[in-house]
Protein backbone atom coordinates (compact mmCIF):
# COMPACT_ATOMS: atom_id res chain seq x y z
CA UNK A 1 0.00 0.00 0.00
CA UNK A 2 1.42 3.40 -0.98
CA UNK A 3 1.43 6.40 1.32
CA UNK A 4 -1.07 8.21 -0.91
CA UNK A 5 -3.59 5.33 -0.76
CA UNK A 6 -3.72 5.23 3.05
CA UNK A 7 -6.85 6.71 4.60
CA UNK A 8 -5.54 9.68 6.56
CA UNK A 9 -7.42 10.28 9.79
CA UNK A 10 -5.05 12.42 11.85
CA UNK A 11 -5.31 16.21 11.86
CA UNK A 12 -1.59 16.38 11.09
CA UNK A 13 -2.40 15.37 7.51
CA UNK A 14 -4.11 18.74 6.99
CA UNK A 15 -0.73 20.48 7.27
CA UNK A 16 1.39 21.25 4.20
CA UNK A 17 3.96 18.52 3.55
CA UNK A 18 6.98 20.53 4.73
CA UNK A 19 5.24 21.61 7.94
CA UNK A 20 3.94 18.08 8.59
CA UNK A 21 7.38 16.53 8.17
CA UNK A 22 8.95 19.19 10.38
CA UNK A 23 6.35 18.51 13.08
CA UNK A 24 7.05 14.77 12.97
CA UNK A 25 10.79 15.38 13.26
CA UNK A 26 10.28 17.84 16.14
CA UNK A 27 8.09 15.39 18.09
CA UNK A 28 10.49 12.49 17.50
CA UNK A 29 13.44 14.65 18.55
CA UNK A 30 11.72 15.82 21.75
CA UNK A 31 10.68 12.32 22.75
CA UNK A 32 14.13 10.89 22.07
CA UNK A 33 15.79 13.63 24.09
CA UNK A 34 13.41 12.88 26.96
CA UNK A 35 13.59 9.08 26.88
CA UNK A 36 16.49 7.99 24.69
CA UNK A 37 16.25 4.66 22.83
CA UNK A 38 15.54 2.06 25.57
CA UNK A 39 15.12 -1.61 24.62
CA UNK A 40 12.54 -1.99 27.42
CA UNK A 41 13.99 -5.36 28.41
CA UNK A 42 13.22 -7.04 25.08
CA UNK A 43 15.51 -10.01 24.32
CA UNK A 44 17.72 -9.87 21.22
CA UNK A 45 16.91 -13.36 19.88
CA UNK A 46 13.82 -13.40 17.59
CA UNK A 47 12.09 -16.39 19.20
CA UNK A 48 12.96 -15.27 22.72
CA UNK A 49 11.44 -11.88 21.94
CA UNK A 50 8.35 -13.35 20.32
CA UNK A 51 7.57 -15.37 23.45
CA UNK A 52 8.48 -12.42 25.69
CA UNK A 53 5.97 -10.21 23.83
CA UNK A 54 3.23 -12.85 23.98
CA UNK A 55 3.77 -13.11 27.74
CA UNK A 56 3.47 -9.31 28.06
CA UNK A 57 0.08 -9.12 26.36
CA UNK A 58 -2.57 -8.09 28.91
CA UNK A 59 -0.01 -8.64 31.68
CA UNK A 60 2.04 -6.06 33.59
CA UNK A 61 5.65 -5.65 32.50
CA UNK A 62 6.92 -6.66 35.95
CA UNK A 63 4.96 -9.92 35.98
CA UNK A 64 5.67 -10.80 32.34
CA UNK A 65 9.42 -10.27 32.81
CA UNK A 66 9.38 -12.55 35.84
CA UNK A 67 7.48 -15.25 33.93
CA UNK A 68 9.93 -15.03 31.03
CA UNK A 69 12.89 -15.48 33.38
CA UNK A 70 11.18 -18.48 34.98
CA UNK A 71 10.64 -20.07 31.56
CA UNK A 72 14.28 -19.56 30.59
CA UNK A 73 15.43 -21.00 33.91
CA UNK A 74 12.96 -23.88 33.83
CA UNK A 75 13.86 -25.19 30.37
CA UNK A 76 17.25 -25.53 28.72
CA UNK A 77 15.74 -24.62 25.34
CA UNK A 78 12.43 -23.94 23.64
CA UNK A 79 12.71 -27.42 22.11
CA UNK A 80 12.72 -28.85 25.63
CA UNK A 81 9.68 -26.76 26.54
CA UNK A 82 7.89 -28.17 23.48
CA UNK A 83 8.64 -31.72 24.69
CA UNK A 84 7.32 -30.96 28.18
CA UNK A 85 3.70 -31.27 29.32
CA UNK A 86 1.32 -28.40 28.70
CA UNK A 87 0.39 -28.58 32.37
CA UNK A 88 3.95 -27.71 33.40
CA UNK A 89 3.93 -24.63 31.19
CA UNK A 90 0.45 -23.62 32.33
CA UNK A 91 1.51 -23.77 35.97
CA UNK A 92 4.47 -21.45 35.35
CA UNK A 93 2.28 -18.94 33.50
CA UNK A 94 -0.63 -19.03 35.97
CA UNK A 95 0.43 -15.92 37.99
CA UNK A 96 0.25 -13.78 34.83
CA UNK A 97 -3.31 -14.70 33.93
CA UNK A 98 -4.61 -16.19 30.67
CA UNK A 99 -2.37 -19.20 31.34
CA UNK A 100 -4.70 -21.59 29.51
CA UNK A 101 -4.65 -19.52 26.32
CA UNK A 102 -0.99 -18.49 26.42
CA UNK A 103 0.32 -21.97 27.18
CA UNK A 104 -1.57 -23.40 24.20
CA UNK A 105 -0.45 -20.52 21.95
CA UNK A 106 3.21 -20.88 22.90
CA UNK A 107 3.24 -24.64 22.40
CA UNK A 108 1.43 -24.36 19.05
CA UNK A 109 3.79 -21.58 17.98
CA UNK A 110 6.86 -23.64 18.89
CA UNK A 111 5.46 -26.71 17.14
CA UNK A 112 4.93 -24.72 13.93
CA UNK A 113 8.44 -23.21 14.04
CA UNK A 114 10.02 -26.61 14.76
CA UNK A 115 8.13 -28.09 11.81
CA UNK A 116 9.08 -25.27 9.44
CA UNK A 117 12.73 -24.79 10.46
CA UNK A 118 13.70 -28.14 11.95
CA UNK A 119 14.12 -26.69 15.45
CA UNK A 120 12.68 -24.02 17.70
CA UNK A 121 14.78 -21.23 16.18
CA UNK A 122 13.90 -18.24 14.02
CA UNK A 123 17.44 -17.18 13.05
CA UNK A 124 16.91 -18.32 9.44
CA UNK A 125 13.92 -16.00 9.12
CA UNK A 126 16.06 -12.88 9.47
CA UNK A 127 17.46 -13.12 5.92
CA UNK A 128 14.03 -12.90 4.30
CA UNK A 129 12.28 -9.77 3.06
CA UNK A 130 10.37 -7.84 5.76
CA UNK A 131 7.03 -8.57 4.09
CA UNK A 132 7.81 -12.31 4.13
CA UNK A 133 8.94 -12.18 7.75
CA UNK A 134 5.77 -10.38 8.83
CA UNK A 135 3.53 -12.74 6.88
CA UNK A 136 5.19 -15.80 8.42
CA UNK A 137 5.10 -14.46 11.97
CA UNK A 138 1.42 -13.51 11.65
CA UNK A 139 0.66 -17.07 10.50
CA UNK A 140 1.79 -18.35 13.91
CA UNK A 141 -0.70 -18.90 16.77
CA UNK A 142 -1.10 -15.87 19.01
CA UNK A 143 0.94 -13.53 16.79
CA UNK A 144 -0.91 -10.36 15.83
CA UNK A 145 0.40 -7.59 13.58
CA UNK A 146 1.65 -5.73 16.65
CA UNK A 147 3.46 -8.79 18.04
CA UNK A 148 5.03 -9.56 14.66
CA UNK A 149 6.20 -5.99 14.14
CA UNK A 150 7.61 -5.81 17.67
CA UNK A 151 9.74 -8.92 17.12
CA UNK A 152 10.86 -7.54 13.74
CA UNK A 153 11.73 -4.13 15.20
CA UNK A 154 13.64 -5.38 18.23
CA UNK A 155 15.44 -8.41 16.78
CA UNK A 156 15.47 -8.28 12.97
CA UNK A 157 16.52 -4.70 12.22
CA UNK A 158 13.25 -4.12 10.37
CA UNK A 159 12.11 -0.51 10.05
CA UNK A 160 8.52 -1.17 11.09
CA UNK A 161 6.36 0.64 13.64
CA UNK A 162 4.38 -1.54 16.07
CA UNK A 163 1.40 0.20 17.64
CA UNK A 164 0.43 -0.83 21.15
CA UNK A 165 -1.92 0.95 23.57
CA UNK A 166 0.69 3.55 24.54
CA UNK A 167 1.75 4.35 20.97
CA UNK A 168 -1.91 4.59 19.98
CA UNK A 169 -2.84 6.89 22.88
CA UNK A 170 0.10 9.25 22.34
CA UNK A 171 -0.38 9.32 18.56
CA UNK A 172 -4.09 9.99 18.89
CA UNK A 173 -3.59 12.80 21.38
CA UNK A 174 -1.01 14.59 19.25
CA UNK A 175 -3.31 14.34 16.24
CA UNK A 176 -1.45 11.78 14.14
CA UNK A 177 -4.42 9.41 13.94
CA UNK A 178 -8.05 9.41 15.01
CA UNK A 179 -8.56 5.66 14.70
CA UNK A 180 -10.27 4.03 17.66
CA UNK A 181 -8.06 0.94 17.96
CA UNK A 182 -4.31 0.46 18.04
CA UNK A 183 -4.44 -2.37 15.51
CA UNK A 184 -5.91 0.02 12.92
CA UNK A 185 -3.00 2.47 13.02
CA UNK A 186 0.09 0.68 11.73
CA UNK A 187 -0.05 1.83 8.11
CA UNK A 188 -1.04 5.42 8.89
CA UNK A 189 1.74 5.90 11.43
CA UNK A 190 4.34 4.17 9.25
CA UNK A 191 3.37 6.63 6.51
CA UNK A 192 4.12 9.50 8.89
CA UNK A 193 7.21 8.39 10.80
CA UNK A 194 10.41 7.95 8.71
CA UNK A 195 11.96 4.45 8.93
CA UNK A 196 15.02 5.65 10.81
CA UNK A 197 12.85 7.21 13.54
CA UNK A 198 10.46 4.30 14.13
CA UNK A 199 12.38 2.37 16.79
CA UNK A 200 12.86 5.42 18.99
CA UNK A 201 9.31 6.64 18.42
CA UNK A 202 7.88 3.25 19.43
CA UNK A 203 9.88 2.83 22.64
CA UNK A 204 9.64 6.52 23.57
CA UNK A 205 5.86 6.50 23.23
CA UNK A 206 5.74 3.52 25.57
CA UNK A 207 7.89 5.33 28.13
CA UNK A 208 5.92 8.55 27.65
CA UNK A 209 2.59 6.73 27.96
CA UNK A 210 3.68 5.09 31.19
CA UNK A 211 5.14 8.18 32.82
CA UNK A 212 3.26 11.28 31.60
CA UNK A 213 0.71 10.62 28.83
CA UNK A 214 -1.33 8.32 31.02
CA UNK A 215 -4.86 7.17 30.13
CA UNK A 216 -6.25 9.22 33.03
CA UNK A 217 -4.86 12.47 34.41
CA UNK A 218 -2.04 12.96 31.88
CA UNK A 219 0.70 15.32 33.07
CA UNK A 220 0.34 17.73 30.16
CA UNK A 221 2.29 20.56 31.81
CA UNK A 222 5.37 18.32 31.98
CA UNK A 223 5.00 16.87 28.49
CA UNK A 224 7.98 17.45 26.15
CA UNK A 225 5.68 17.57 23.09
CA UNK A 226 2.74 19.54 24.49
CA UNK A 227 3.18 22.40 22.03
CA UNK A 228 2.48 19.93 19.22
CA UNK A 229 -0.40 18.20 21.01
CA UNK A 230 -3.98 18.56 19.78
CA UNK A 231 -5.30 17.10 23.07
CA UNK A 232 -3.39 19.68 25.11
CA UNK A 233 -4.85 22.53 23.08
CA UNK A 234 -8.39 21.37 23.87
CA UNK A 235 -7.74 21.07 27.62
CA UNK A 236 -6.01 24.39 28.29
Amino acid sequence: MTKSSIHRTGTIWTLPTIEREATVEAVCDALEIAYGRPRLGNPEDPLDDLIYIILSNKTSSIVSKRLYVQLKQGFESWDELLRSSVGQLREILRPGGLSEIKSLQIRALLAAISRDFGACDLAALKVRMPSEIEAYLKSLPGVSTKVAKCAMLFTMDAAVLPVDAHVHRVSKRIGWTSRKRADQCHEELEALVPPERRFAFHVDCIEHGRSLCRPLNPACDLCPVNRHCAFRKTTK
